[in-house]
């Protein structure tokens, strides 16, 4: 057989791949509005999933465990919509002595730039008209609530779906053996996700709370505000705990008089987000997500190109997916191998579960 014959059914399969790609990331962009309340609705049930059997090792019957699961994430969301409705006046109060704070610091730098390049950037500034943006964000406060919705209705079919899906795999599966490898896929895809969840979960709350003890402490306004937004930016990688240093310090720049506050806090949120992303989450999340640091980043930005802001939350978790179904795929394990980074989580004909 010729080189050429050889090199044929490679080329082939990569020609096939890049096509149903394209394919694939064109069903993303366009069924975006049906598949990101699915994708959030079944990483939420996963969560609780692990919730439950945490609950359940205590002593409480499965359905109970689950069902004290369910009604604590309903409490959680009602308690962070209660603190988020509380404070929307006190932001609307506060918020002219903000602008009048960040318009004199505007004007101190603004003095540095020189006459003519300071009236330009006043004027840009001028220009961009917050106000008229207010009524399409409050448009779409409806499209969120219905997404909502969708997404505890889908939460709730989810839940009550567990345990029937190994029976309609047997069914549909053409052997013992090919059943077995597709309970083995969902298997470590579910265990992988849920323990990135659930520990991402666990140190962001720490976090967030270190965070508000910090604000509170200095008399940050919105404090419990701030902490709730650092705890969801954390779940962006990387670019989420520089925005959760970045937020709380920029108001507080504009918030007092004198900027040793800014410094103090900047360094402590700083030192916080490093000790706790940089040195406590590597060692508990151990090879549970074994992706090269590259990878994460290029999935952040992949994702965050095809969802947006959603995107960036449900980057890790979706590549950790797409990554094990592609290791336990023989054709397509090249591409796990080249995603992973730790290469021997791939050996032979089986994935080893190392990632769970």
């Amino acid at each position: 057989m010729s080189p050429q014959g050889t090199s044929e059914p490679s080329l082939n399969n990569i020609a096939l791949l890049a096509i149903v790609m394209g394919f694939f990331i064109t069903g993303l962009v366009y069924g975006a509005p049906f598949l990101i309340p699915i994708v959030i609705a079944a990483l939420i049930t996963i969560l609780l999933s692990a919730a439950g059997d945490r609950i359940h090792r205590l002593g409480l019957p499965e359905p109970f465990a689950t069902l004290t699961a369910v009604v604590l994430f309903i409490v959680l969301i009602i308690a962070v919509f209660n603190i988020l409705s509380a404070q929307t006046n006190d932001v609307a109060r506060a918020w002219p002595g903000y602008v009048a704070r960040f318009n004199a610091l505007a004007d101190q730098v603004l003095g540095w730039a020189g006459p003519q390049l300071a009236e330009r950037i006043r004027q840009s500034i001028r220009e961009i008209d917050i106000l008229n943006r207010v009524p399409g964000l409050l448009g779409t406060a409806g499209g969120i609530a219905a997404t909502l919705a969708l997404v505890a209705l889908y939460i709730g079919f989810l839940l009550a779906e567990r345990g029937r899906l190994g029976p309609k795999i047997d069914r549909l599966a053409q052997g013992p053996g090919e059943a077995r490898q597709i309970k083995d896929a969902i298997e470590d895809i579910t265990e992988s996700v849920r323990r990135y969840l659930w520990i991402k979960t666990i140190l962001s709350v720490v976090t967030a709370g270190i965070s508000y003890v910090v604000l509170k402490a200095l008399g940050v306004d919105f404090a419990e505000t701030w902490a709730l937004l650092i705890f969801l930016l954390n779940y962006i990688p990387s670019i989420g705990s520089v925005l959760g240093v970045v937020f709380p310090a920029l108001l507080a720049l504009v918030q007092f008089e004198t900027l040793w506050e800014f410094f103090v806090i900047a360094v402590l949120l700083a030192g916080t987000q490093f000790i706790i992303g940089n040195v406590i989450e590597p060692r508990l999340m151990g090879r549970s997500l074994n992706l090269s640091p590259f990878v994460v980043m290029a999935s952040l930005a992949f994702w965050g190109m095809i969802w947006g802001v959603i995107g960036a939350f449900l980057s890790v978790p979706m590549t950790t997916a797409f990554v094990i179904v592609c290791s336990h795929v023989p054709s397509l394990r090249w591409i796990a191998i080249l995603l992973l980074a730790d290469t021997r989580a791939v050996a032979g004909a089986e994935v080893e579960r190392q990632a769970a």
